[in-house]
């Protein structure tokens, strides 16, 4: 009776504590991670895209491939990432099952008492996703193979052969389920089972082998794969399952496979080594203890038993409490935000951000939003040099050839400047490389309704439809195609439509930056986007003359003053060449002619003072100016004040 109590009493604090930990790891991801932060990185800082659609043909679909039901969970629980309690709840959801199924493994090996070895799965999910990468795929694969073992491990088979025959026809099941990752793990829990638990040597010898072959005969029968592509389908070795992830995370991948096993057979072997110290100890007996020791002896036990029942609940907590805070990457995380909000074009937000980032911190991805950010809020003439620039960084040129990564964000900027043709090959690209994920098939419709080709763009919409998150978007796009789009977006499609170039040539495999954007200019005078974009080049390369030659289109553009970068860079043109500045023609503010003079005098003054003192004077008062950054492009002195 004591004993039942006692054990009804332990189950009730185990499910206090799983209340507690697990309670506590979904608030932390729900309010602190915030899934529809990976969500939205799906194609560009996770590079891969998890894909699922409504309908039977899309399941008969995943049922053809290896690992296709993982594959199919794996699609479907991400997309429900956008929300960002919903992500949550299937990442503490996974991470609880994988949880239990480690413990009820603990059990079956007999350490039931585990109070702390079987959180570590679950604390590992968390910190992956803390490092903002998307381990799900191995989570479930992993998941699916514990549970064939424990599956296997509770049949009541006695007989060695007969257990070879269950297993190969469960590892088969498993395979087509959840891959070679989820028949690995299947494989290495039956072999540690069989050689320490029912020390039955033929399984053990045997497992391994014949998980290989059941793997090999399926890729040639039933799958048609290579035998080395079927191998690595849903396992750590693949690189679709490690892409873009940090060192920690790739950590925590192999963890998640192997943490079962390895523990298990530590645990064997400790038991091992403790059974053989008792043996000894029973073989070469103490005298008896005195009254004192044994009185010593059960307080210190009573001690030990108090001090676990107040520590070890504890634990847990803690352990994903201090990997949280050395795994919590600050820059990380607001290079993610950014992109997120770039994605939903929430640009005011993209600039406060930028704002709040380390200024020694650069990353060519963010620099490429804040750019754009610059421009719809009508500030990159204004405040581009207030940022660290790269001139690949406006149209992502800084790879010799284009990456997932690039194309999705290069798909919306060549969109806007009018690069239609361009825009559609990256978009094209992404869907034959990642599948035709929900954010592609919108873009390619847009493209396609601003190209007025209205069939195309039904099929693409209509493909649209089968997605869980953007399925109402393609709903509204498809009336909008027959009553007609709103004002704002009927504008939006005019304007786009008008760059278009007709010559065929706006192809940036066949066309400079320069070329290109010169180009589009000359078709439409009216494309501001190319202009500033244009400008922004001119001014990173210091073409001082190209500046000049298309200042004159701001009229046209219909500005009401000369930006101040570009009045610095004029200013510097004129300067430096000793000519007259007509200030009736250019409208150059009296404040920046000033501010000029200042500059070119603090210039000049290094050669009477201390050089370095003059530098930070220069850093303090016009750091974030044209006339700054030319004087370091230059490495030289500026000339005189121009003429006026």
């Amino acid at each position: 009776m004591v004993l039942e109590y006692r054990t009804i009493l332990r189950r009730k604090r185990r499910l206090l504590l799983d209340v507690i930990f697990f309670l506590l790891c979904y608030l932390y991801v729900w309010k602190f991670i915030k899934p529809d932060l990976i969500y939205h990185g799906f194609g560009t800082i996770i590079p891969d895209v998890p894909l699922f659609s409504t309908g039977w043909q899309f399941l008969r679909d995943s049922l053809d491939i290896p690992g296709g039901l993982t594959f199919y969970a794996y699609g479907f629980l991400s997309q429900w990432y956008y929300y960002p309690w919903l992500g949550a709840l299937v990442v503490v959801l996974v991470a609880l099952c994988l949880c239990e199924l480690t413990r009820r493994h603990y059990i079956h090996a007999d350490h039931p008492r585990s109070a702390i070895l079987h959180y570590v799965p679950a604390i590992i999910i968390i910190l992956s996703y803390n490092q903002y990468s998307h381990p799900l795929a191995a989570c479930l694969a992993s998941s699916m193979g514990l549970l064939f073992s424990f599956a296997f491990e509770k049949m009541p088979l006695r007989r060695g052969p007969i257990r070879m025959v269950v297993f190969c026809f469960m590892a088969a099941i498993c395979y087509c389920l959840a891959g070679a990752g989820g028949v690995l793990l299947f494989s290495l829990m039956t072999t540690v089972y069989s050689l320490f638990l029912r020390q039955d040597w033929l399984p053990a010898v045997l497992t391994l082998p014949a998980a290989a072959a059941i793997i090999r005969a399926l890729a040639e029968y039933v799958f048609h794969i290579s035998p080395k592509q079927a191998s690595l389908v849903l396992t750590p070795l693949t690189r679709s399952m490690t892409i873009g992830m940090g060192t920690l995370s790739k950590v925590s991948v192999v963890m998640l496979y192997a943490f079962v096993p390895v523990t298990i057979i530590l645990i064997c072997l400790w038991r091992m080594l403790f059974r053989r110290v008792e043996e000894a100890r029973a073989a070469h007996p103490n005298k008896k203890k005195s009254r004192k020791i044994r009185e010593a002896d059960k307080f210190r036990g009573t001690s030990l038993a108090y001090f676990r029942k107040l520590v070890v609940p504890v634990v847990p907590v803690a352990m994903l409490a201090v990997g949280l805070y050395f795994s919590y990457d600050k820059t990380h995380r607001q290079i993610v935000l950014m992109n997120c909000l770039s994605r939903q074009g929430r640009w005011s937000e993209v600039l406060e951000l930028a704002n709040r980032l380390p200024k020694n911190i650069y990353n060519i991805n963010c620099n490429h939003d804040i750019n754009r950010a610059l421009y719809h809020a009508g500030r990159l003439a204004y405040d581009m040099l207030c940022f660290p620039q790269n001139p690949h960084a406006f149209l992502l040129t800084h790879d010799k050839e284009e990456t997932s990564t690039t194309q999705l964000k290069m798909c919306d900027t060549f969109i806007e400047l009018g690069n239609i043709d361009y825009a559609e090959k990256l978009a094209s690209e992404f869907m034959v490389e990642k599948g035709g994920a929900g954010i592609i098939l919108e873009k390619l419709a847009w493209i396609n309704i601003i190209k007025e080709q209205e069939s195309a763009s039904r099929i693409y919409l209509n493909a649209l439809k089968k997605d869980l998150i953007y399925r109402d978007r393609a709903a509204s796009m498809l009336s909008s195609l027959k009553s007609g789009f709103e004002p704002d977006k009927a504008a939006y499609i005019q304007r786009v439509n008008s760059y278009i170039r007709r010559d065929g040539n706006a192809r940036l495999n066949k066309e400079s930056i320069g070329e290109m954007l010169t180009g589009l200019l000359a078709h439409n005078p009216g494309n501001k986007m190319a202009f500033e974009y244009l400008m922004a080049c001119y001014l990173l390369a210091g073409q001082l003359d190209k500046i000049a030659e298309n200042i004159g289109r701001l009229n046209y553009l219909g500005y009401q003053e000369v930006p101040t970068l570009y009045e610095e860079a004029m200013l510097i043109y004129y300067g430096s060449r000793g000519r007259k500045l007509n200030l009736n023609e250019l409208n150059i503010k009296r404040e920046t002619i000033e501010r000029y003079k200042r500059f070119v005098q603090l210039c000049n003054s290094m050669q009477t003072q201390n050089p370095q003192v003059v530098i930070q004077r220069l850093i303090g008062e016009f750091g974030t100016s044209y006339f700054f950054y030319y004087y370091k492009f230059t490495t030289s002195r500026l000339a005189g004040t121009p003429q006026s």
